[in-house]
């Protein structure tokens, strides 16, 4: 957003979900939209006989129609529609996951770029599915057959899976009532035949930004409407949890790092679940055994500090922490895949080792940067902690992932440079 104020432009942020005190704090003019109704059709808790919930069934089927008319105005889109009305925005660049709105936006004639977070999510050659850890040319999975087998098996479970909650929900699960309501509106659903992701759609034939690096990427055919903007980092952002004390404390460990000539580790888990404790207590035996490293642990809200047990004097856990800051002064982050992280530990040009959280894109995320060799692929599943503490060691002593870490890095500076972002967004706007 600074980038396109700094150009000349006026920009609005809005989001659905309420984080307006997050986004004055940074100075950025809001406006809030409507929430995300996840459930339109309404949340089946289940429950009663075999009998009573096939009847209950049932009684949902006769009625459908009305339900999905009532589903089709529980989205809220009306609230968005004059929001867009009062704007009257030149440009709308909408995130591709928030459906109904840019099925607004497109259906009213506002110019539109969707916005992805993520590596391309469209099937091309030489590409696997975003949500496996295949590295192309390697094992039969990575081959030219072992793709295609990928995208198929991915292709048929996504229509079974769709085609149950369809069935389960009498017609009204949230993808049923977005097809409804892009009906409804006059949204093209040709522009949202495939189905390769999580979300409800994926779509093509519409203009994409990915705020990815493609030097990041495997080598493929980039999916036509796909440009990378690069990482989009703000590094003096404020965030909404800053807190004295752990601001101390954090001094403390970097004030210790340089009397000691220690390795600072930066371990952030915020998505992994209760069940990952296990691997959490392995790390720590890991550095426990290593003096010479300090390891600063963000363990998200799933999993408290008291369950990592008895804990060496190298090891600091925190239920949150500001990760820019602890990255800025790391020489390896541990993480669990997200994309935000990486492009953070290449702004600071820190090596990672990625025990992915197997969600969403972190097993594909994982798997780029072992081909790049920003750092290693584990498995959070399977390492015991002699492994994570060799994979640790290599991480910091191998001089290969420092220099392809610097080459990445001078790529990332170009696209912020080189003004890709505002060139591709003012030449849109000067074609539209």
């Amino acid at each position: 957003m600074h980038r396109l104020e700094r150009a000349g432009h006026r920009v609005t942020y809005g989001s659905p979900r309420l984080i307006e005190d997050l986004a004055t704090t940074n100075g950025i003019n809001y406006l809030q939209l409507p929430p995300v109704n996840f459930f339109p059709g309404g949340q089946d808790h289940g429950g009663g006989s075999f009998k009573q919930r096939l009847q209950k069934w049932w009684l949902q089927l006769l009625n459908r129609k009305e339900r999905q008319a009532q589903a089709v105005q529980a989205l809220g889109m009306d609230e968005f529609a004059v929001l867009l009305n009062d704007e009257n925005p030149d440009l709308l660049i909408v995130d591709i996951e928030l459906h109904e709105h840019l099925m607004t936006a497109i259906a009213k004639g506002v110019p539109t770029i969707l916005l992805s977070q993520w590596f391309s999510l469209w099937q091309r050659p030489g590409l696997p599915p975003l949500m496996q850890d295949t590295i192309p040319g390697q094992t039969w999975e990575g081959s030219r057959l072992g793709l295609t087998v990928a995208w198929w098996r991915w292709r048929w479970q996504r229509r079974w899976m769709f085609g149950k909650k369809r069935l389960r929900s009498a017609g009204t699960n949230r993808r049923a009532i977005i097809q409804k309501y892009a009906h409804k509106v006059g949204f093209p659903l040709h522009y949202a035949r495939q189905n390769y992701w999580p979300g409800p759609f994926t779509y093509s034939g519409l203009p994409v930004i990915s705020m990815t690096m493609e030097e990041i990427e495997f080598p493929h055919p980039v999916q036509p409407g796909l440009t990378y903007v690069g990482a989009l980092i703000n590094d003096q952002r404020s965030g909404a949890k800053e807190d004295a004390e752990i601001e101390h404390q954090l001094q403390a460990i970097f004030a210790a790092k340089e009397q000691q000539q220690a390795r600072l580790i930066c371990c952030t888990v915020s998505t992994f679940k209760a069940g990952d404790t296990y691997f959490l207590q392995r790390l720590v035996t890991a550095v426990g055994r290593r003096p010479e490293w300090l390891l600063v642990i963000g363990l998200g809200a799933k999993v408290e500090v008291q369950e990592l047990g008895e804990l060496p004097a190298n090891v600091f856990p925190f239920n949150w922490i500001p990760q820019l800051k602890v990255l800025a002064k790391a020489d390896c982050s541990i993480n669990h895949g997200g994309i935000h992280t990486i492009n953070e530990c290449i702004h600071y040009q820190v090596p990672m080792l990625v025990y992915s959280g197997k969600r969403s894109d972190q097993n594909g995320c994982a798997a780029r940067v072992h081909y790049h060799q920003l750092g290693i692929m584990a498995d959070k599943d399977e390492d015991d902690s002699a492994t994570i503490e060799m994979k640790i060691q290599k991480v910091l002593e191998s001089s290969v992932y420092r220099q392809q870490m610097q080459q990445i890095h001078e790529y990332y500076l170009r696209y912020s440079e080189d003004e890709i972002l505002i060139r591709y967004i003012e030449n849109f706007l000067t074609n539209t």
